[in-house]
């Protein structure tokens, strides 16, 4: 008699931490839900009961992780009205996001499909980076920067904030240091 597999917790978001960690290690041509499922000791069927294709856990798997990041980033700078200020635990914020969730970052802009028109100024784009923008373009107007150089100067930001990430998320680079403090020194020299 062939032994029946019984999960107990919370197997969607296992699937999706698992889907995550997975897509990270085998990319997107030998990504599967039977693997996933391989990978939660579940049967390949059980994924089924939560999603109905690859196409929905990858979905579900973006979904999860721009929810926890827009949170993040929003609770950092809930109630604050000093845009100065703002930015500079927003960049925090970004930096502990992937300092705590490292496959995140790798997932997110490599396999999640996340697009980031830097030419756009839509309020439809990418949440977490909407939010960023729109406190980076208050503290510039509160600068009385010119309008024209709002572009340039959110992506030198940015470029500050998101270029961390990608090295203390590079497997390769290592650091002795503490790679949340290196944003907040970069923002006390300007």
């Amino acid at each position: 008699m062939k032994e029946t597999q019984y999960h107990h917790g919370n197997l969607r978001s296992e699937l999706i931490e698992a889907g995550i960690e997975l897509m990270n290690e085998v990319g997107p041509k030998k990504f599967s839900l039977r693997k996933v499922a391989a990978k939660c000791n579940v049967s390949h069927a059980a994924p089924y009961s939560h999603f109905s294709d690859i196409e929905a856990l990858t979905a579900a798997m973006g979904e999860h992780v721009t929810s926890q990041f827009t949170k993040k980033l929003f609770e950092a700078i809930q109630g604050k009205e000093d845009c100065n200020a703002s930015i500079g635990l927003l960049g925090q914020a970004y930096i502990d996001f992937f300092i705590e969730h490292p496959q995140y970052f790798l997932f997110l802009y490599h396999y999640s499909g996340t697009t980031i028109d830097l030419d756009s100024e839509s309020p439809e784009d990418y949440p977490p980076f909407v939010l960023f923008r729109n406190t980076a373009y208050a503290l510039f107007r509160e600068k009385e920067l010119p309008e024209d150089q709002f572009k340039e100067q959110l992506i030198i930001l940015w470029a500050m904030v998101h270029g961390i990430v990608s090295l203390l998320t590079t497997e390769g680079i290592k650091y002795s240091g503490d790679w949340s403090k290196i944003f907040s020194s970069m923002i006390t020299q300007k």
